[in-house]
This record gives C-alpha cells, structure tokens and sequence, in this order.
C-alpha cells in the first residue's frame, strides 16, 4: 500500500480504527485499567467482604415481637457487627448452609429463615445472619394432625 498522504485525514483515521497501532492500544489500554481502578476504589468489592468470619453466636440477641407472619423485630448487640434494637427481619429461605443465630442449631438450604432487611441505602453488617424460623414456632416440632 502507498504512503497516504497528510491530506487524505478521512482516510487515514478510518484506518487507525481499523487497524490501530501498538501505541495507540497501549494508550488505550491504560486509560481503560484506570478508570477501572477508580471504580474499584469507590465501590466495594463482594469478593473483599467474608460471610463466614464473623462468629456463629453473637453476644446478645432477642426477638422482641413477632410483626407479621413474615416480619420480626429483633434486638442485636454484638461487638463485630454493632447493636441494632427493633431491627426488622424478613422471611426467606436459606440459599446455604449455616448457623442459628439465636440457638446455634444448623441450617440446610431451603430451610425457613428470618435475615435483616436490607435496603438500597443501608445494608446492615450483620446481613450475612440468619434465625432459623422453626425455633420460633413453638408448634413447628410438633407432628402436624
């Protein structure tokens, strides 16, 4: 192919899309790595945040009512993840394994499960906690009739 020349800027910049320089993809690449950096920064990381470090039992939790058939209101006060009083929590089926909160027993998924209600604008530190729903049903152990 001929030299083009200096006029022919059409052309030219057509061809640079087309076929870019090695500079030009390193200067691409750069610019891209970051301003991913940035969002990195400001936005948290799921993969940073560990479910399972915090401890099994909190210090001191108690259900204070039962708001709905689907709704509870607990008080939590744990050293790691901080108090709450009339915290809501939501019912909800395990997507894993776990443990009790509030009696320690264990959870298989797909059981029923109360977790704190989370918001877009406030999500709790203690959302990775689950209270297993039977041990608040005093008649869930019961054979039904």
């Amino acid at each position: 192919m001929s030299a083009l020349s200096k006029d022919n800027v059409v052309l030219r910049t057509l061809l640079n899309v087309l076929d870019p320089s090695a500079e030009q993809r390193d200067a691409c690449a750069i610019n891209r790595y970051s301003a991913l950096k940035k969002l990195r920064i400001t936005l948290p990381s799921p993969v940073d945040e560990e479910p399972f470090d915090a401890p099994a039992r909190p210090a001191h939790i108690v259900v204070e009512e039962r708001l709905s058939s689907c709704t509870i209101s607990v008080s939590w006060s744990d050293p790691r993840s901080g108090h709450y009083s009339a915290q809501i929590w939501r019912s909800g089926l395990a997507r894993g394994a776990a443990v009790c909160a509030l009696t320690g027993r264990a959870i298989s998924r797909g059981d029923e499960v109360f977790r704190p209600r989370a918001h877009d604008f406030h999500v709790p530190s203690n959302r990775h906690q689950m209270i297993l729903a039977a041990t608040l049903d005093p008649h869930a152990d019961l054979p039904a009739a």
